[in-house]
């Protein structure tokens, strides 16, 4: 297993296979929150031309399973969902304010700066690679998950090589 921390725009082998897309833990989100951004992030990677794991196909792994929290999986809660849901590569992440001084601030907040921790596992090679990003918190929640899903779906895509392209339809 590796691990090490990738630049922004670092390329990385090429991964074949559907994205999987897990939770984000923070204490400036909840649930229904971190799904939207979930939610967000898949729709970027779609319309990019993505393969991904549908919605439903993750939330049934969770509703069979009430004791593991797709904002809270270790690495071999990732391996293993990857291998069920038949995806080369995952991602999920962290999100926290840049001023560590305001983490325990319930909600995100114009004017403050996220740091978005992400984490993207590739199945070919069995590796972890991780990389950080900061985003600027907005006067809508709609406008601050759009931005951390631009960026978010930028850096799986510079890191996992581009993944397998498909047309929109196919996924």
């Amino acid at each position: 297993m590796t691990a090490c921390l990738v630049g922004e725009g670092a390329e990385l082998p090429k991964q074949a296979g559907r994205f999987l897309v897990l939770g984000f833990a923070s204490r400036q989100l909840n649930d229904v929150q971190d799904r939207l951004l979930r939610e967000t992030v898949l729709y970027r990677l779609h319309t990019g031309g993505r393969s991904i794991v549908p919605v439903m196909e993750i939330e049934a792994q969770f509703q069979e399973d009430s004791k593991r929290s797709i904002r809270r999986l270790s690495r071999a809660d990732v391996r293993a969902l990857c291998k069920e849901l038949n995806a080369g590569c995952a991602c999920y992440g962290s999100l926290a304010p840049e001023d560590a001084k305001k983490n325990d601030d319930p909600e995100i907040r114009k004017g403050m700066n996220y740091v978005c921790t992400l984490t993207l596992y590739r199945r070919s090679d069995d590796s972890f690679t991780e990389t950080k990003f900061t985003v600027a918190g907005r006067d809508s929640l709609y406008g601050f998950f759009t931005d951390c899903a631009a960026r978010i779906a930028d850096a799986v895509g510079s890191a996992a090589g581009g993944g397998q392209q498909v047309s929109p339809s196919q996924s």
